[in-house]
């Protein structure tokens, strides 16, 4: 009897070491609650090209509507960069080949507090950064830090050594993975220039939710992208650093479905290549509570494994 108690012991505690392996392979969890949790979320999004020189009449004025489904969004890349990271460059060169010819959304948030060496970023570009992903990557010991990647606001790449043979790997899986979001519908988004302003009206009443459990919480966000900016006395000597994100505002409103906001037009670093992204991040909320994890399958197998041995007897010397 103890041998089969042990086969089945070996068995239980191999199961969820391969299960964990192989779920977490290529990537880390991305999102995490204020108190460390991780919890299940990420983000979608659709971008426009913004000339602000063309397109407008004679009052200065420019407007722009489009509709975008869920299922048609591109895959949202953020990426944490700095103009004297010089592993950034490799990485972003092995993540530029993972994405190859597929539709992406690239967003490179530059370091800005106590930094002096980057010119690029603002407080709301690091407070996104921090607010989203901060937790996960202060577990490898700051909460901002470059390089780091991640992919549909869900798989975190941290650093520049793989997680299993190479960084193309990586990154291709991840990449490849898709979001798991559990939307369908359409958003519906407005911009009109108005000198100096945006003014932004967002729609997001067609948007449905098939979560098997929980509640889903969604939060429209603004990012303001310049596509390319010269920068010459970058450490890395980049020179031009590309999709660079001058502003992220949160778009709030009264109305969980729509709203409305008055949003002033960034100073450019050069030229007029802005990019305006739609994001929306969403989150599943545990009708439970935050914080209420049930133990692996695996780990109550042992636990009662351990229990049953526990209470056999050992036979008796004759």
């Amino acid at each position: 009897m103890r041998r089969v108690l042990a086969v089945l012991m070996t068995a239980i505690i191999l199961i969820p070491i391969q299960a964990s392996a192989a779920s977490g392979l290529f990537w880390d969890h991305a999102r995490y609650d204020s108190d460390g949790i991780p919890i299940e979320g990420g983000t979608i999004g659709h971008g426009v090209d913004w000339n602000l020189t063309s397109n407008n009449d004679s009052s200065g004025f420019k407007e722009l509507s489009f509709i975008s489904s869920v299922e048609s969004m591109s895959t949202i890349v953020e990426v944490y960069t700095a103009t004297w990271c010089i592993n950034c460059v490799s990485t972003q060169n092995t993540l530029s080949e993972a994405i190859g010819d597929s539709d992406a959304e690239t967003i490179h948030y530059h370091s800005h507090w106590f930094d002096s060496l980057d010119p690029f970023g603002s407080d709301s570009t690091e407070e996104r950064w921090e607010s989203n992903y901060g937790h996960a990557s202060a577990l490898r010991g700051t909460p901002r830090d470059a390089p780091t990647k991640v992919i549909d606001g869900e798989r975190f790449h941290w650093g520049k050594v793989p997680k299993s043979d190479s960084l193309l790997d990586d990154y291709s899986a991840s990449f490849s993975r898709g979001s798991t979001a559990p939307l369908s519908g359409n958003l519906s988004f407005t911009i009109l220039q108005n000198q100096h302003q945006f003014n932004i009206e967002w729609n997001l009443s067609s948007i449905s939710s098939h979560a098997p459990t929980g509640e889903l919480s969604i939060e429209p966000w603004l990012l303001l992208v310049e596509d390319s900016a010269y920068y010459p006395d970058g450490l890395n000597n980049q020179q031009n650093y590309e999709h660079v994100l001058l502003e992220a505002i949160l778009l709030e409103s009264e109305s969980e479905n729509y709203g409305t906001a008055s949003v002033n037009l960034p100073s450019l670093w050069d030229g007029d290549d802005l990019k305006v992204i739609m994001l929306l991040d969403w989150s599943t909320i545990s009708m439970e509570g935050p914080g209420v994890l049930l133990p692996a399958p695996g780990l109550m197998l042992l636990l009662t494994s351990l229990i049953a041995m526990a209470v056999i007897r050992a036979p008796r010397q004759p």
